[in-house]
């Protein structure tokens, strides 16, 4: 039977700076599976895979009330690891990002040794793929991220638009690969790809790759056929705290069979943070909602909606957030 793969975008199950102590750690502390719907793992469990890109490092689940706002954003207790292990599928994650490496070496390397000791396969570590031997296919997943990070020291791969394939070192390709990326690139909410992204892609697609899975940019981008290679150019998020705008709170989910070449793709929708449903498109119904919603000034106007955010939830603002922005309106 052909290897089915879903692929989705950021998973995150920590809090960011906004919602820090009034986000998804708080809320869903101890029933971290109700972050996906009954309907939403029946879809999930028909897969033999699923691809996430895992934005978030780990601490114990005793040491997350006592961090502080600096340390303690972009961090998921143990436990949230629940969720993964619930789902009926093997689970596949890039740890090749920005937000997986900004508390340094040490929470980095704690993290991919829990991920390994929970049985979930991990890519994006360095330039070398995970791969899975299925009646003679060899499908190999690698993870990379193109993005700054002012916090990078090492802990993942980390590449340029320019030099990712030759940094990548990619070995001769058989008859019977199959070559996935999982590639964090592109702008944040822009749902259109850039030029650099589609340049890299053609690179990408000549150098071999089957498929390309983009994130980043927290909203989708369209998907594109450049000759053989299948182009996402972002599926936005699956689970993210950012809920100050409905596109943030879509994403896409494609499941692909690879040796036959058919893909199906799906918006999923969160609410309150828990993925709620996932509902059928097509190739077009991706692009016809990409174009609606884009505008050169996005970034600027999601921006602004994020800050709007806490003016209407300020009663849910606790003395950290506070002097956290307080803070950010007086420096130099």
């Amino acid at each position: 039977m052909p290897i089915k793969l879903m692929c989705a975008g950021d998973l995150m199950t920590g809090e960011n700076v906004h919602h820090y102590h009034r986000g998804i750690v708080t809320k869903f502390r101890g029933r971290y599976n109700d972050l996906i719907a009954e309907n939403v793992r029946e879809i999930i469990g028909q897969s033999d895979y699923l691809l996430l890109n895992f934005e978030a490092s780990l601490v114990p689940d005793e040491m997350i009330d006592s961090l502080s706002i600096e340390r303690g954003v972009y961090v998921a207790p143990l436990e949230s690891l629940e969720l993964l292990k619930s789902l009926n599928t093997g689970i596949i994650l890039n740890v090749a990002n920005n937000h997986f490496g900004q508390h340094g070496k040490d929470s980095a390397g704690y993290t991919i040794e829990k991920l390994i000791q929970a049985g979930f396969l991990v890519t994006g570590i360095d330039n070398q793929p995970v791969t899975i031997n299925r009646e003679g296919i060899n499908l190999s997943v690698w993870g990379c991220s193109l993005v700054k990070d002012r916090h990078y020291d090492g802990s993942y791969f980390r590449s340029g638009y320019e030099t990712l394939v030759n940094d990548l070192k990619l070995p001769e390709k058989k008859q019977d690969d199959i070559w996935i990326l999982s590639i964090h690139w592109g702008e944040e909410y822009y749902t259109q790809q850039n030029d650099a992204q589609q340049h890299l892609a053609e690179k990408l697609g000549s150098a071999g790759f089957d498929y390309i899975i983009g994130h980043h940019p927290h909203v989708i981008q369209p998907v594109s056929k450049i000759g053989d290679t299948t182009v996402l150019y972002s599926h936005g998020n699956f689970i993210f705290d950012q809920n100050f705008s409905s596109l943030t709170q879509m994403g896409l989910v494609s499941q692909i069979s690879p040796e036959d070449g058919i893909i199906e793709l799906f918006f999923s929708q969160q609410e309150g943070y828990r993925v709620s449903r996932l509902t059928p498109t097509d190739e077009a119904g991706v692009e016809k909602f990409c174009r609606k919603n884009f505008h050169r000034r996005k970034p600027l106007f999601m921006r602004l909606r994020m800050k709007l955010e806490l003016l209407y939830r300020f009663h849910e603002l606790n003395r950290a957030i506070i002097g956290t922005f307080t803070s950010r309106l007086f420096r130099k």
